[in-house]
């Protein structure tokens, strides 16, 4: 099965460490959406999706990279995000994989991160990353 694990994350990392934790889980490269580009040259089977929510709503680099992504080689995706105080960006980042016409396999998953002005200092902590694992592995097993 071939997996992909893409994200952005800020300069906090929180997001991050949940590609990571995914990608290790799943013994895939995590890669981070940004000036490198991604391309997907072969069929991806399951493509999992991270971001954090910036002024309400995924980055500007998320909504870019999507924008100008064809579809046509992922069979399916799967969502992860962390958040501050807004925790609708699992169903934001849902909404533009489905508008690109691709499939989204169970509930995205979302955790409280780090951010100015909340009380999630520590987070994403052991557990979160223990749950994103679990997550991984479940939704893996949904798809083969």
């Amino acid at each position: 099965m071939n997996i992909r694990v893409i994200y952005h994350s800020s300069q906090s990392g929180n997001t991050e460490k949940l590609a990571k934790a995914i990608a290790e889980e799943l013994n895939v490269k995590a890669e981070r959406i940004g000036k490198e580009g991604i391309s997907f040259p072969q069929p991806v089977d399951l493509l999992f999706v991270g971001d954090g929510i910036y002024w309400a709503k995924p980055h500007r680099i998320t909504r870019k990279f999507f924008k100008k992504l064809n579809p046509a080689p992922i069979k399916n995706a799967a969502v992860f995000a962390t958040y501050g105080n807004q925790f609708k960006i699992g169903d934001d980042l849902k909404t533009l994989l489905r508008d690109k016409g691709i499939s989204v396999v169970g509930d995205p998953f979302t955790c409280r991160g780090a951010s100015v002005g909340t009380k999630n200092q520590g987070h994403p902590d052991e557990t979160d990353l223990q749950n994103i694992r679990a997550f991984a592995r479940h939704i893996v097993d949904s798809v083969k």
